[in-house]
């Protein structure tokens, strides 16, 4: 298949799969949004093939930087291909669970394109426009690596938007289950792929949920934007001796209620504003053993990153203040715009702040079928910082107040 040839107006410096639309010579005549292209530098010279979207602020996202990889099916099939063997060959999660994110993006090469596996039945959630004409091939491809599978197709309303097209086409055509139920360790959970935030299920937390979980026995356990209730009922499966659960997401929390009936576990779960609801707890004088706060992410452009900074300090202050003496906090930042230096100097001054001294033990990130590349760090994203918390001695606040 004989592609559309873009040049760029300005020298690529990077390897970076993203070309913004500054860069581009456009061409007189409007391609249709999510064009398969071939793109050459000023001078002439091969660039790669990739997707092109003149309304969109990426203006192309590379595919291949292989002059002799052609963008087809086979194409599709073989990135596919190398994905599973990464999870199954490598990481081996299809031993301790059912469910696992088989594209991360640009990482597994397919940039703005997520497909995550729940049992036998993959929610695809495309980003791009270019993968409304090459569904088909996407579809065909997870089938013959995945006998038996079913496809579900989930768009973002804001990526349409941005990209200007309608997914709602696919979506129809990829959209035949409400729920389904995985088991994740020693998990099991329903996925509601009806009324559920993104795929329907944060399988980035799969490895944190279970470090997390062996610190819990005998533990009382807040967890803090629950959604469906991942983290309080892995704390009562490893022996907690309580667990609550809040939120706002009313249809996140009747699923966490099943949830928990599902594991045979009693998890107390409540409707309300988790910043009320800590405040209220300072100001009783409640406190738990055990804290995790994962809230929503609160950076999605560049404008929202000061926004977000006075979000996540004011949480994380209120958070630290409802740990016991010695408990462990659990916070997390799953906004890629705001960095891992970044959200450890917030926590810095939170904890101040809270009256508190944070002893880090463990920092880690989004499971390890969440790979991030060289060429695209922006793939690193989600951040979780695993702490004791002690109040300070007066010498100690006396100290910080001099710097």
């Amino acid at each position: 298949m004989e592609l559309p040839v873009l040049s760029l107006k300005a020298r690529r410096n990077s390897l970076h799969p993203w070309i913004f639309n500054r860069m581009i010579r456009h061409p007189q005549k409007k391609l249709k949004p999510g064009t398969l292209v071939e793109v050459i530098s000023k001078e002439g010279d091969f660039i790669g093939r990739g997707i092109y979207n003149f309304n969109s602020n990426i203006g192309i996202r590379l595919l291949t930087e292989n002059i002799s990889e052609l963008l087809n099916q086979e194409f599709f099939f073989k990135k596919l291909e190398q994905a599973k063997a990464l999870r199954e060959e490598i990481l081996h999660i299809h031993k301790t669970a059912n469910c696992y994110r088989l594209v991360h993006g640009e990482a597994d090469g397919l940039s703005g394109l997520i497909i995550d596996k729940f049992a036998d039945v993959f929610v695809v959630e495309p980003y791009s426009a270019g993968y409304i004409e090459t569904m088909n091939w996407i579809v065909s491809s997870l089938q013959s690596l995945y006998p038996g599978s079913r496809i579900v197709v989930r768009p973002d309303e804001r990526t349409a938007a941005k990209e200007g097209v309608d997914f709602s086409t696919i979506a129809r055509h990829y959209s035949f289950l409400d729920s389904l139920e995985i088991k994740e360790n020693y998990l099991r959970m329903k996925v509601n792929l009806k009324t559920g935030h993104k795929t329907g299920f944060f399988l980035d937390q799969r490895e944190n949920r279970l470090t997390l979980s062996q610190y819990c026995h005998n533990k009382e356990v807040l967890d803090c934007f629950c959604y469906t209730g991942g983290f309080a009922i892995s704390a009562m499966l490893a022996g907690a001796r309580s667990a609550t659960g809040i939120d706002l997401d009313e249809d996140a929390l009747e699923t966490a209620q099943e949830n928990a009936r599902l594991n045979s576990v009693k998890v107390t779960f409540q409707h309300v504003n988790v910043f009320d609801h800590l405040r209220m707890m300072t100001g009783k004088g409640m406190q738990a053993d055990i804290v995790i706060l994962d809230p929503a992410k609160l950076a999605g452009c560049t404008e929202e990153i000061k926004r977000a900074h006075r979000t996540y300090g004011d949480i994380n202050r209120l958070g630290m203040q409802v740990v016991r003496p010695g408990g462990i906090l659990l916070t997390c930042s799953c906004s890629g715009l705001v960095s891992e230096s970044d959200f450890l100097s917030i926590l810095t001054r939170s904890s101040a702040e809270a009256g508190v001294v944070l002893q880090i033990f463990k920092i880690t990130g989004a499971a390890s079928d969440h790979p991030f590349s060289t060429v695209f760090h922006e793939g690193r994203y989600l951040k979780a910082v695993f702490a004791r918390v002690f109040p300070f001695t007066k010498k100690k606040r006396l100290f910080i107040t001099e710097l």
